[in-house]
């Protein structure tokens, strides 16, 4: 079965796991037996006893059964780690691709915001004028952003490009590889 088929049957198991277990619990634990003790005979009939509460189970069999499909859970989770190895690696690529855009799609954001030139309004405290006030004078300051087009070997519009391209390269495979990847495993027959 498919990756997704196995996490279909976990999500069943859980749920019929769930379902047993209120129903055992709406189960009480205890035979009483007024005025008297049980002999081993009535002990035995009586735990026997298919319950209607638990959709013709005994308690003791709703309880293996519950402990079967605990079993079950397990070893298809171990199943679907085991298929899901690859998809975990590419699950780890498309988050460190989102993180790194990310960060890039930021940089963008701050080169639109420079301008290569402002001007700024300094006070000259080593000259005053005839007043005896400090001179005043504008500078024009000459702007650069910190990162140029050889850290990446491209612009960073160019790397954004490059990196939503892997992007949606490493989605085309994760999406491929959830549809096609087989987990070995089999519904245990007293489950079936």
């Amino acid at each position: 079965m498919n990756i997704q088929k196995a996490m279909r049957i976990r999500s069943e198991l859980k749920v019929a796991a769930s379902k047993l277990s209120h129903m055992i619990e709406s189960v009480p634990y205890v035979i009483p037996f007024e005025n008297r003790a049980a002999d081993e005979s009535e002990l035995s009939e009586k735990r026997a006893e298919k319950l209607k509460k638990l959709d013709g189970l005994s308690y003791s069999e709703a309880v293996k059964r519950l402990f079967a499909i605990s079993d079950a859970c397990l070893s298809l989770n171990m199943a679907i780690e085991a298929a899901n190895r690859k998809g975990h690696e590419l699950l780890f690529k498309e988050t460190t691709i989102k993180s790194k855009l990310l960060y890039v799609e930021r940089l963008l954001e701050q080169e639109r915001k420079l301008n290569a030139t402002t001007t700024e309004s300094r006070i000259d405290y080593t000259t005053t004028d005839a007043k005896g006030n400090f001179k005043h004078e504008d500078i024009t300051v000459y702007n650069y952003p910190m990162i140029d087009d050889s850290v990446f070997g491209m612009s960073l519009v160019q790397l954004k490009k490059q990196l939503e391209k892997e992007l949606e390269g490493v989605r085309d495979e994760i999406s491929a590889f959830n549809a096609t990847k087989k987990v070995d495993w089999e519904m245990p027959e007293e489950l079936a």
